[in-house]
């Protein structure tokens, strides 16, 4: 009987394929999943660089949660992330938003809410395009600022409208919108740490 080298691999791939398949969550799955996550979560998986030798303190929240489920995917995230400078105790906050589309540069220019905080400047650090595929895909990071005041008073209007996401939506040049979110318990994990490395006696 002749033997087919090739069929087992051939074979092995069909069954990882209907393995992905059979464990990828449904869009509601992933809802669910994602409204559930606890306090401790984002504690767990903040992010604190704190060297001694460099001028600033930094602090993000990008390992908490990662709104794709395959690398292979889309690229788009957002994450917070702050500075706490050590010469005058001073906190720059930010949030870091990527925007992962086919066909056209978002070209961001501002950003809303539905409540609290005012529509402000987005920034664009940086951009890229792969057309490797069928298609182009553009790629850019983008970053707007708000203050600790500003989140404390989201926290303080999310608690009082019972909300557990605060939403966005980052206007862009080309016509494409880009909304995004932030879980209450990332933004209130995320103010604890930033008050735990904010030097002694800095406001």
């Amino acid at each position: 009987m002749k033997s087919h080298p090739f069929r087992p691999l051939t074979v092995s791939f069909a069954l990882l394929g209907l393995s992905a398949c059979a464990i990828a969550p449904t869009p509601q799955e992933r809802e669910a999943a994602f409204l559930a996550l606890p306090l401790s979560h984002f504690q767990n998986n903040m992010y604190i660089k704190d060297d001694p030798l460099d001028p600033n303190i930094t602090i993000h929240t990008r390992l908490g949660y990662r709104d794709y489920v395959f690398d292979f995917g889309a690229k788009e995230d957002q994450f917070l992330r702050a500075l706490v400078f050590r010469e005058d105790g001073k906190v720059a906050l930010q949030a870091y938003v990527t925007s992962d589309t086919s066909g056209s540069w978002l070209h961001p220019v501002s950003v809303s809410f539905p409540h609290t905080l005012s529509t402000r400047r987005v920034d664009r650090l940086h951009f890229d395009v792969n057309c490797a595929t069928y298609g182009c895909r553009h790629y850019e990071e983008t970053v707007f600022e708000f203050t600790p005041e500003e989140l404390d008073d989201v926290i303080q209007a999310m608690d009082a409208r019972k909300e557990l996401v605060f939403a966005f939506r980052i206007k862009g040049q080309s016509g494409i919108d880009r909304d995004g979110r932030f879980h209450i318990n990332e933004l209130e994990a995320f103010r604890e740490a930033i008050a735990s490395y904010v030097p002694a006696g800095k406001p």
